[in-house]
């Protein structure tokens, strides 16, 4: 559960919280029970440890790999361009760079190591930041609107779909829990199981608590707008002397996050080398079991995606890129327990299958639009590279 809540809580709460109150106002809170339920069914299946590849074929294993794959990129540059937010910003174009290339090289470097007891301290030191800004949020009374300005905006109820999307990438990392990799802390089926819904009901009530302290010291149109919240709700509050706590916290949670994303990225292009889904140089060098090369690609690349893409396009398009990966991964738990008689985890996979692709499809149409292009062109490119179309 430590490990759980060590990946998610440095996410969400720094960078989900007013994209999704540009998209549907108060009704956020109405959306994350929807992000909470679409997780548990995610963090189910891929406890499974079904395998997309084997079950439903190569090309659905290629379009899940590649909105997976891209869905983290996206998130390396969200979480560098927040970053540089609260940490710098007078100079954040280059606090974002300096963040990504210190990253790169410590994972490559292999200095920088997630266990057990770094999560326990990253975690507390969040977790800590989080519950003062809740306790100095909800404790004193929101400034007062001047006469004649504006009725707030509660939002759109029709909209809660698309927070519930955004949203749901705060509970991206379960599967450091549910399905770790090679040399990280592996569980048993049963603890995995029972921690499942411990972590998600934690961090929904995190974010919920959150929400609600945010909205009530700044309101939803003022959320929305925020490049920093959780610093402007403590300013709002008369807590200004909290700003380089809250500051700390953030560059301590995000930057971990960032990492793990990275770590996640590279990962990714060592399985698909040793299961010969490229065959480049770099493949090579991976399955002789080298990565440091792999880590510095990868933070080359989302490098070159970071004047590329704004914050709330890079949130949007890594939302619906990783609905479409875990619609896949619910979809394979789905075939694989077709012939075996555990009636629930199938009508779960069943019911995240059918909700992943809602959430997915209430995003803007020109994030649908980009991310069908983006799986179709990381498909072909893989089968282009593997030499394997069927």
């Amino acid at each position: 559960m430590v490990l759980g809540l060590g990946a998610m809580i440095g996410l969400g709460p720094f960078l989900l919280l007013a994209p999704a109150a540009a998209s549907a106002g108060i009704w956020l809170l109405a959306g994350l029970p929807l992000a909470a339920v679409t997780a548990l069914c995610a963090m189910y299946s891929t406890s499974e440890r079904s395998s997309i590849r084997e079950h439903m074929g190569r090309w659905p294993g290629r379009v899940a790999g590649t909105g997976r794959f891209v869905a983290l990129g996206c998130l390396a540059v969200v979480l560098a361009r927040t970053f540089a937010e609260h940490v710098a910003p007078d100079q954040p174009d280059l606090a974002a760079f300096a963040v990504l290339a210190v990253a790169a090289a410590g994972n490559a470097s292999g200095l920088l190591r997630w266990g057990s007891g770094l999560a326990w301290l990253i975690g507390g030191v969040v977790l800590l930041v989080l519950v003062l800004v809740i306790a100095a949020c909800l404790a004193v009374a929101p400034p007062v609107a001047p006469i004649g300005a504006p009725a707030a905006q509660v939002g759109d109820p029709r909209s809660l779909m698309t927070a519930a999307a955004i949203l749901f990438l705060g509970f991206v990392g379960f599967e450091r829990v549910t399905a770790p990799a090679d040399g990280e802390p592996q569980h048993g089926w049963r603890t995995t199981r029972r921690a499942i819904p411990v972590i998600a009901g934690v961090v929904t009530v995190l974010y919920a608590l959150l929400g609600v302290a945010l909205l009530h010291q700044l309101g939803p149109a003022r959320l929305a707008l925020s490049p920093a919240p959780l610093r402007d709700a403590v300013i709002a509050a008369d807590g200004a002397v909290m700003v380089p706590f809250v500051e700390f916290g953030a560059g301590v949670g995000l930057a971990s996050c960032l990492v793990l994303v990275l770590v996640a990225m590279r990962r990714m292009v060592v399985e698909a080398a040793i299961e010969r889904e490229v065959a480049t140089p770099l493949a090579t060098i991976a399955r002789a079991g080298t990565t440091w090369p792999i880590d510095l690609v990868v933070g080359g690349l989302v490098v070159l995606a970071l004047p590329l893409l704004d914050l709330t396009g890079a949130v949007h398009l890594a939302a619906c890129c990783v609905l479409v990966h875990y619609a896949f991964a619910n979809a394979a738990t789905r075939v694989e327990l077709i012939d075996q008689q555990r009636t629930w985890p199938m009508r779960t996979a069943c019911f995240g299958l059918g909700i992943s692709v809602m959430l997915a499809m209430s995003l803007p149409p020109m994030t649908l639009l980009t991310t069908l292009v983006v799986l179709v062109v990381g498909s072909c490119l893989g089968a282009l590279i593997s030499h394997r179309w069927r």
